[in-house]
């Protein structure tokens, strides 16, 4: 069956590490913190990283993934090869969609080192995008790392546990393959939202928009494509109110996105996503350790 499968590929995906030691941190920084300039380039964080010793390259800080990304011709150039196959999901009309896994023997970003990186591939590609360049990735997360985001000092700040500073706004945080926090739709429908820093705007899934009651006889259409294609079911959505804690935003007008497939691979309903357009107003604090979100008005 295609369980089967799947788990036979985990096994062996598990198998190839051998004696070594997943997300491995050198030795002796193990409890530093590694402060990392960033470029912000059409609303992703770009830091600069070598892999397998290379050259650097630009890497897209993005807590939407759960494993770093490279596309194929970056694996080819950086000889990071596949060792078996993983099925993902992601917005789009692909859905889900099978793709290699490989290891990254080295990543190294400014001070940070870590050996032995789970890594998805993305092959086979996509076709019919804007650009035909797949951006190379890594979530902080999926290294174990909490992160502060500092938008206004284009600062990446990550470390095992984050040094104690205050903030205007804390929201418990939950950790499932992804990071998510507690949103509520119109006051009275509490949903998970997750903390994405590659994705660019506030947006609820379809099956929300639905449940809400809210969805328009006529659509304003939008072109939305996510890490599985285009989403051809993507609309704006005027009049919501979300709120999370003293957050709020009143007649908000949101991208209504098909999110049903990360859902069912999540094994839940993801009510959204919170993108740059949430983020960027706060110095974020994802901290994994105390399972929060602390925000700091900018």
């Amino acid at each position: 069956s295609d369980k089967a499968e799947w788990a036979r590929s985990e096994v062996r995906f598990l198998r190839s590490f051998g004696g070594e030691t997943p997300l491995e941190l050198e030795a002796g920084l193990e409890d530093q913190v590694h402060t990392i300039p960033f470029r912000l380039v059409n609303d992703k964080i770009i830091v600069r990283g070598a892999v397998n010793g290379s050259r650097p390259v630009d890497l897209v800080v993005d807590t939407g993934a759960e494993q770093m990304v490279l596309s194929k011709p970056t694996a080819q150039d950086l000889g990071v090869r596949p060792i078996t196959n993983t099925l993902s999901a992601g917005v789009g009309e692909v859905g889900f969609r099978g793709l290699e896994l490989g290891r990254v023997d080295e990543l190294e970003v400014g001070t940070l080192k870590v050996r032995n990186v789970p890594t998805i591939i993305k092959n086979p590609p996509l076709t019919g995008l804007p650009s035909r360049r797949v951006p190379d990735g890594i979530s902080p997360l999926a290294l174990g790392l909490s992160t502060i985001i500092d938008y206004k000092n284009h600062l990446l700040i990550l470390a095992r546990r984050l040094p104690d500073e205050p903030a205007d706004i804390e929201l418990p945080m939950r950790v499932h393959r992804l990071a998510m926090v507690r949103g509520v739709v119109n006051q009275e429908h509490p949903k998970s939202f997750v903390i994405d820093t590659g994705g660019e705007v506030i947006s609820i899934s379809l099956s929300t928009a639905n449940m809400l009651g809210m969805m328009p006889v006529r659509h304003i259409p939008l072109r939305v494509y996510g890490s599985s294609g285009w989403d051809r079911d993507a609309f704006l959505l005027p009049g919501v109110h979300l709120a999370f804690s003293q957050i709020q935003y009143d007649n908000f007008s949101v991208v209504v996105m098909n999110l049903h497939r990360p859902s069912v691979l999540l094994g839940f309903h993801i009510g959204g996503i919170v993108g740059h357009k949430f983020l960027s107003n706060y110095r974020v604090s994802l901290d994994m350790d105390r399972s929060l979100l602390r925000l700091s008005q900018l």
